[in-house]
Parts: C-alpha cells; structure tokens; sequence
C-alpha cells in the first residue's frame, strides 16, 4: 500500500448505545507500529502503512462480553477473517497482524483516511460501539502530489515537512510565453538539521534550523511539465511536493466526446410531514436544480439526457426507476454523472450503527428500514443496471442531522463509508462532500452549499486552467477539492478516488 503524506493520526473517540461520552472506558486501540500504548488525541506519526492493530475489549468477562458478540470495521468492511482474539487479564483483545491481513482479497486501509469501529453486545443485548478515524495528512493543496520516503537507514525516521503556501495554483504559461519567474514560498520542519531543499533536483537552500521559511524564485519552460520540491534530511528522508505546470496551447484540438452524456440528479430539501421524519434540508433541492442547469447550459448536456429528482419526487420507487429506466441508457462509451444531494443517516438505534441510510422523502426514524433506501440498496441498483464505461459518482449526504430523535452520537462517518462502498469497480469515479467526521457546510454566501457551488462554477469554467474548453474528471475533482477546503479553511475537505484510464475524461464542454 503506498503511503503519500505523513501521518496525522486523529481519533475521535466516541461512543454510543450504552457507552456515553465521559463515561467509562469499554474499549481501546493500538496501533503497535506507531506506538505502544492506547491512541489517544491527536498523534503525529511516521509515513507507513497500518499493517498490525489491536482493539482491546476492557473487562469483557464482567461486562458478559462473549468474543461472538464482537464486531469490528475498517472503512464500513467487515474484518472479522482477519482478526485473532485472546483472553488477558485487562480483557479480550482482537488482534491484526501482516499474515492476517494477506488473506483478505481487497484493500482494507486507505492511504489518506480511515475509520475503525467497534461495537459489543452483552447477554442481555446491550451494546457498546466506539470510533476512531485516522487520517494521513491535513491541509494538502488538492492541486499537488505529495510522497513521503522513510530512509531504509533509519527506519523510525520521520521525513521533513515541506509545506507550500505559494502558489495555490498551478503555475500557468499562456500560449505567447516561451517561459516566466515564478515564487515558490513556504516552510520546512525538520527533526534533523542541514536539511536540503530541491527543485527538480537542483539544491536551493539548505535548512540549518529545526524549522524555517523559504522564498524562491524559480524559472519554468513551455518543455517542463512540473516542478518537484524535495526537502532531504541527513538521514536520506524525503517530502515531496509535485507542482504541476500548466502549458496552453494556441491552438487546442476539440475534443470529441466517444458517446452521449447522462446525468441522473437527486436533492431533497422536504422529508415530508410525519412526527420523525428528518428535518428540512433548505440547500439540497436547490443544489440539484442549479447542478442540472449548469450540466446543460454550461457543460454542454443535451435537456433530454437530464433527468432530476427533488422533494416529493424522490421516493424509493421512483429513485429505483431512474437507474432502471433512466441511467440504464448509458452504455459502451457513454458518461453518466450521478449526483446525490440529501442527508445520509448512521442508523442511531444501540446495536445498529453500522447501518447507513440515505434519507427519502417520507423517511421515518420509527420504521427507517422500511422507509429509507440502504447505500448497499443504491450500489446494488448501480451494478446492475448501469454498464457504461465512465460513471462519475458525486455525494453531498454527510449534512448534520438536528434534534436528538435523529442524532447518533460518533462522528460522521457517512462520507468515508460512501467512499468505500462505490469506488471499488472499475471506471467509477466517486466524490464526496468531506472526510471522516466532517459535516457539508453552506459557504459563504449563508445560503448555498459550499460544495454544489464550486462544482457549478468548475462546469462554469473555472476548473479548466489549460483553456482547451474542457473540464476533465481530474480538473473538475481537484478544483472542488481544493475551493471548498481553502474556503473552509480545512473544516471541510472533499475526498475522491479516480481511476487512472478515467482521469483525462471530459466532464463538461465549455461554450466560447
């Protein structure tokens, strides 16, 4: 598994069902590569992947905790054929190790972010469940690459950090410029000194201090294709910041979508009028509404090839009869773009909260399996009736569910389950609103959700810096990603998987 970023590791350690905040502990987590007591608070560590863990289960005998009626998750999969359990004296603790973790045919750990849950039933079926979401980095500009290289000399090493505060975009060369002076300014840290600092190899400065800044100026070319910053330490660690070049042409050769283009939009403001129902959600419909006319207004989708769903339109039948009916037409080389606005929902009943709905219109708390549609339900509908080549999965669903009928106590996990669960076939690209524990956010304007708005103004234009009048599916994720984090100042930060083969596809045509 490659690591990319060092690792900031962030617990969030909540409980609930018959565990409440401040009450006593029930469970613990170790992570004995990084450290050899419980996590606890915020944990910077080395660059490496996670490859052993433990959860200690404290004082299960006591508490009539059989090892059957333990369960745990990474990232909303079940790993139970990986895990080893032996009683202690503190309690029963559940063990991963490297062989286990071979046999499991998929990829359990992300490299960026990763949530671990745990939950307990007792004899008399009271439940127990806890949190943690660890996550590599914070604060990368989502226009960058960046790599981290623990030395083989120095295997406890931990590689500089290199942060680049300009610029905040990638440099561009216009097609009358045959090269320009940039500046490159940020910081170095560093647990050694005589750190180096490198431009495509080239040494700018060396650090003498523990930290410092830096100001450089540094030439590109129309032959250059980026700018590599490395910071390297005595011991051989290395930070990497891969800066991308952006060369317009005089002339760009339009580009010829290979098939039709789709889009299936969802945003659900009212839930309807029972006693349980959720609460409104005044942006969603909005959101959707405003996405379907920059798709076909700006991005060049044909009226016929839209299909929206808001409000009281957007119930389980009718939902199931836009992927059977609707989004079944893409086929071969078509582009379908499914875009999700509407609160998910962490199931808050003790003993269910691995479960998470998406909420309907007419969705109840009272009777929510029959009432809301399950993300598995939503993933099963996408493989068997989409066969398109290119699907673009779009989710704003990690909103902030008020009034303690609806509130789980954890952190929000949605966005990261979400992540999980639809990126594992080939030829989606998946985009969620913000990482583990965030919730979406209105931007500045108080009204509209920050994450639509910076996705109309990407179909806009905005997101296309080579001026070839298309935005890619890499352009369009990384301006999102980027623009909402800057403009949340971290408090929220979009994540996406994107497939290789799928990156350069067009998402939208830009209209002279």
């Amino acid at each position: 598994m490659t690591r990319h970023t060092r690792l900031s590791l962030i617990l969030c350690l909540i409980a609930a069902g018959a565990l409440a905040q401040g009450g006593p502990p029930y469970f613990q987590l170790i992570l004995p590569d990084f450290a050899g007591t419980p996590i606890e608070g915020v944990t910077i560590l080395p660059d490496r992947p996670i490859q052993r863990l433990s959860v200690l289960v404290l004082r299960n005998p006591e508490r009539e905790i059989p090892t059957s009626g333990v369960q745990m998750w990474v990232n909303g999969k079940g790993m139970g054929n990986v895990l080893d359990s032996r009683g202690m004296t503190e309690g029963l603790l559940l063990t991963m190790d490297p062989a286990n973790l071979k046999k499991r045919p998929d990829e359990l750990f992300d490299p960026i972010e990763n949530t671990i849950e745990v939950q307990a039933t007792d004899k008399k079926s009271r439940t127990y469940y806890q949190s943690w979401i660890l996550r590599t980095g914070g604060g990368e500009n989502a226009f960058f690459t960046y790599s981290s290289v623990v030395s083989p000399n120095d295997p406890a090493g931990v590689p500089p950090d290199l942060i680049v505060e300009e610029p905040r975009v990638p440099p561009v060369l216009s097609p009358d410029q045959a090269s320009a002076r940039i500046t490159v300014r940020g910081k170095i840290a560093s647990a050694h000194p005589a750190t180096a600092l490198r431009a495509n190899g080239q040494t700018l400065m060396t650090v003498q201090e523990a930290s410092a800044s830096f100001q450089q100026a540094i030439d590109i070319r129309r032959d250059m294709k980026e700018i590599v910053l490395e910071a390297i330490d005595q011991r051989n660690n290395r930070r990497s910041v891969i800066i991308p070049l952006v060369i317009q042409q005089k002339q760009t050769a339009k580009i010829r979508f290979a098939g039709a283009r789709y889009a299936f939009v969802v945003g659900i403001s009212n839930y309807g009028d029972a006693r349980d129902a959720p609460p409104p959600l005044p942006s969603a419909a909005p959101a959707a509404a405003e996405l379907a006319r920059n798709l076909q207004e700006g991005a060049g989708f044909r009226k016929e090839n839209i299909r929206v769903l808001m409000d009281e339109q957007a119930t389980r039948d009718q939902i199931r009869a836009g992927f059977s009916d609707f989004a079944a037409k893409a086929q071969g080389d078509d582009l379908l773009v499914i875009y999700v606005a509407a609160y998910g929902l962490h199931d808050p009943r003790p003993g269910k909260s691995d479960r998470i709905y998406l909420a309907l219109h007419g969705t109840q708390l009272s009777q929510v399996e029959a009432t809301a549609l399950t993300f598995d339900d939503l993933e099963m509908w996408l493989s068997r009736y989409v066969k398109c080549n290119q699907t673009f999965l779009i989710f704003d669903v990690a909103h902030e569910v008020s009034g303690n009928y609806w509130k789980f106590s954890g952190p929000n996990l949605v966005s990261n389950h979400v992540l999980n669960l639809f990126s594992d076939q080939a030829g989606r690209g998946v985009l969620v609103s913000g990482s583990a524990g965030q919730v979406s956010r209105n931007g500045t304007d108080g009204k509209s959700l920050a994450f639509a708005r910076w996705m109309s103004r990407a179909l806009a234009g905005e997101a296309d810096l080579n001026r070839d009048r298309i935005v890619t599916a890499e352009e369009f994720f990384r301006f999102v990603t980027e623009k909402v984090r800057e403009e949340s100042n971290g408090a929220q930060t979009p994540r996406s998987r994107l497939p290789k083969r799928t990156a350069d596809s067009p998402v939208g045509e830009i209209a002279k």
